[in-house]
Parts: structure tokens; sequence; C-alpha cells
């Protein structure tokens, strides 16, 4: 028995001997991967260890010299996947934005010094809205910086955050178009009823009090919106009912929240 025990541990030995020993410069490498999974807990943790690596890959090659254009294309789209990586009320967004302007604010070219130039800040706040792209133009009318103007951290983090918001916004506005909406359209007069209240909620929220926000939630309570829409029907009576698309309910919609944001001149 001791024989065999003696044969088995100098097997196991040989065996660990024989594998290739893991790099030093790799094992940070993965504890900061892992890091990244435990701070933004991904719904899908292998997809998203398989697109940061992608992801640092691309860092890697960035520093073979590229034209500035495209350069700056590929640090844009580099940030904007640093900023998507978890929700923007998780406590992990703080350090993804950080990593963003870090990224941004790498130099291109040889003869260029680091720090965010508002071309490409500009630019990252169009490729966040742009799903909404008609809806957000005033929207980055007011946040964006001169193309060679460089743009500090808290610029950069309003700026940011207000796009991430007004999306946000954008996409309760539509599943709202859904609730009312009969195949792609949905009744003008009933939309028109929705956006007076949400246009009552919001200048009512601008209150800083807590009995400010409960009254602007009230303003969109179910049995509220559903009495103000009944009664809109109740008057239409047999007229012609005009509809509306969710496009253009949501070009209604934008201004909204628009208007409530400060610009940055």
């Amino acid at each position: 028995r001791t024989k065999m025990a003696t044969t088995a541990a100098v097997s196991g030995r040989s065996k660990l001997l024989s594998e290739p020993p893991v790099p030093a410069a790799l094992t940070p490498t993965l504890r900061e991967a892992l890091l990244k999974v435990l701070e933004n807990r991904p719904a899908d943790p292998v997809s998203f260890l398989s697109e940061y690596f992608e992801n640092l890959a691309a860092a890697s090659e960035g520093a073979v010299e590229k034209p500035a254009p495209r350069q700056q294309q590929e640090l844009v789209s580099r940030a904007l996947k640093q900023l998507l990586l978890c929700h923007y009320s998780r406590p992990a967004f703080s350090r993804n934005l950080a990593s963003a302007f870090h990224i941004l604010s790498s130099p291109i070219g040889k003869k260029k010094k680091a720090g965010l130039k508002g071309r490409a800040y500009t630019e990252l706040l169009r490729q966040i809205c742009a799903a909404a792209q008609l809806s957000s133009c005033s929207l980055i009318h007011k946040l964006q910086c001169w193309d060679h103007e460089a743009v500090p951290f808290g610029v950069f983090r309003h700026g940011v955050l207000t796009c991430l918001i007004f999306m946000e916004f954008v996409k309760v506005s539509g599943r709202l178009f859904d609730v009312l909406a009969d195949s792609d359209e949905a009744d003008r007069t009933l939309c028109q009823v929705l956006l007076e209240a949400l246009k009552d909620a919001v200048s009512i929220g601008d209150s800083s009090s807590s009995v400010g926000y409960l009254d602007a939630g009230s303003k969109l309570a179910p049995d509220r919106l559903g009495q103000a829409m009944e009664r809109a029907l109740r008057l239409q009576k047999n007229e012609s009912i005009p509809s509306i698309s969710k496009e253009e309910f949501i070009l209604l919609t934008a201004p909204l929240f628009i208007e409530k944001v400060k610009p940055i001149y």
C-alpha cells in the first residue's frame, strides 16, 4: 500500500511538473476580468467575458499606428461598450464611466496630447442616443462641446448620464404607447391625454419636496389616467378617430424631458 501511495504521489507530481506554468502577466488580467463580472453581474457571464477579452485585444492592437479618424472611431466604440456593461443605477457604473473617460482621453497619433476632446465626446453621445436619433437631436445640441475643446470629467459625466436617462425615458414612452396601441397605431386623442398627464407630472416633479414627487406620481396613477381617457372618448362621440404612430408619439414626448436639461453653455 505504501509503495502504491508513493507511486501515485510521484505520478501526480510529475503531471504537475509537465503542465506549462501560468504566465505571471496573465494572473492580474484574469483577476481584473473576474472582478468585472462580480461588479457588473451580467446575465450571460460567458458572453460578457468573451466581449471583455475582445476589447482587451482591440486595445493592444490600438497601439499600432492607424489613421486618426479610424482610431477615434474605435476608441468611441470601446468607451460605449464600457458604459453599457451595466445599468447606470448600479454602483459599478461609476468605475465603468471612469474607464470610458480614460479610453477617450488616450492620445491619437504621435503629436497629440492626452485628454478628451469635444469631437469624441459628442460622437459618444450620438452613439448612446442612436436608437432615438430624430428625437435626440435637440438634446445633443444642448450637451455637445466644440470639436477641439477640452472636456473635463464633470461635463463628460453629466452628458453621458443625461443621454442614458433620456434613452430610458424613450423606452418608457414606447411601453406606454404599446398599452394604448391597436396594431402599430394608437388613438391620437388618448395619446394626447397621456401627454398632458406626463407634462403635468414633469412640471410638478421639479419641486424638491417629497409632496411634489407624490403629487407627480398621482398624476400618472392608472385610475386617474383611465378616467381622463374615458372623458376624452366620451367627448369624441361618433367622430372619426385620428391615429398616431409610435415614432410620432416619442417625438412628442421627448421634448418634455429635453426642456428640463440645462445646456452646457
